[in-house]
């Protein structure tokens, strides 16, 4: 039985989601900053270069890897980033969307991509895509201070990658999606820890997990009406048992805040951690409990798929609305409930170890 005893009050919540915001702004002038000279350097010589489109999605690659994942879990332990390692984060933030690309666009065969990811100084591009990816892979190796660990890393994230293919297909069974999932976003926020001086122990890598699942969980469900145009099946679009999910969800917010609160750091530390890494997780239980209401009576995927955007995406921008996540962040902050073993293909990896 869940218990929602209150010991994060509503007043940290609101101080904290503010502080949130106003890093993100101030963090505005570091892109701009930052950003236009290195993306100078990695199109440099070429005909093409980084669209804005592009550059969009760069920034939000960088502004969720920054604070969610990297600043904030550097904060829970007491550390700040340093210089180098925020230009490697945003170096990162670059090579991601790019890598992604090598995938989702089929610039390179699996093969092809392996290839590049165990050995990119052998790889010749063919187009600016692989030549920017290849300059920011190759820069970022050079600064890393474990330069195994991060190909490792990113060898797993080829692998679950190439796995997540699997989604295109209506036949993948609701374990196997699961478990892509999960293991693409849980390897992926490894990546970037692989790249930071300090990396997680075995007890913060256990609480990693769910925080992982949860994460690509809530991009899922705020993805549905993109992802059935797309023919990209997920759990949110493809089962559509959202009573099931959402308590799947909630099982995995009481293994995250279990698993937090077992770390031997300052309580106000990780109740700010709490809150931030929540502040996501708050806005995807949202957005499912909205599917449950409006798909109800949908029985197959051509049937949600005439439905419209409004009924499929969770609007965030509405006052009202940002006030329920406000109260949404709480409640997940303080939620508690008995931690039962990962379900079945969700085994937590024992070790950093592919």
């Amino acid at each position: 039985m869940s218990t929602t005893t209150v010991t994060v009050g509503l007043s940290k919540t609101i101080r904290c989601l503010g502080m949130l915001r106003w890093q993100l702004k101030k963090q505005e002038r570091y892109i701009r900053t930052h950003l236009p000279p290195l993306l100078a350097e990695l199109s440099a010589g070429q005909p093409e270069s980084f669209s804005e489109g592009g550059i969009r999605r760069i920034t939000k690659y960088w502004q969720l890897s920054l604070n969610v994942i990297c600043n904030s879990l550097y904060k829970l332990c007491g550390r700040q980033l340093s210089g180098e390692e925020q230009y490697r984060i945003l170096l990162l933030s670059v090579f991601g969307p790019l890598y992604d690309d090598l995938f989702d666009d089929k610039l390179l065969s699996e093969d092809q991509i392996e290839a590049f990811t165990l050995a990119p100084e052998k790889h010749i591009p063919a187009t600016f895509e692989e030549h920017a990816a290849r300059q920011a892979y190759l820069q970022l190796l050079e600064l890393v201070p474990d330069r195994e660990r991060v190909i490792s890393h990113l060898h797993c994230v080829f692998t679950w990658q190439k796995a997540s293919l699997q989604q295109l297909s209506p036949d993948i069974s609701e374990a196997r999606l699961y478990e892509v999932t999960y293991q693409k976003s849980y390897y992926s926020i490894l990546l970037f820890y692989s790249i930071l001086d300090h990396y997680p122990g075995p007890a913060m890598l256990e609480m990693l997990y769910p925080m992982a699942g949860l994460l690509q969980l809530t991009n899922d469900a705020f993805d549905v009406y993109k992802d059935v145009h797309s023919g990209i099946y997920t759990v949110p679009n493809l089962y559509r048992n959202f009573d099931r999910l959402l308590q799947h969800f909630m099982q995995d917010v009481a293994q995250f805040n279990h698993f937090l609160a077992r770390l031997p750091f300052l309580k106000r530390r990780k109740e700010t951690y709490s809150i931030t890494i929540h502040a996501l997780h708050a806005m995807g239980r949202m957005a499912l409990e909205q599917l449950r209401e409006t798909t109800r009576g949908v029985n197959s995927l051509a049937e949600l798929a005439t439905l419209s955007r409004k009924a499929l995406v969770c609007d965030m921008d509405q006052f009202r609305q940002q006030l329920k996540w406000v109260r949404q962040v709480q409640y997940l902050v303080n939620y508690q409930a008995p931690v039962p073993a990962p379900p079945t293909g969700l085994k937590v990896p024992a070790s950093s170890a592919p």
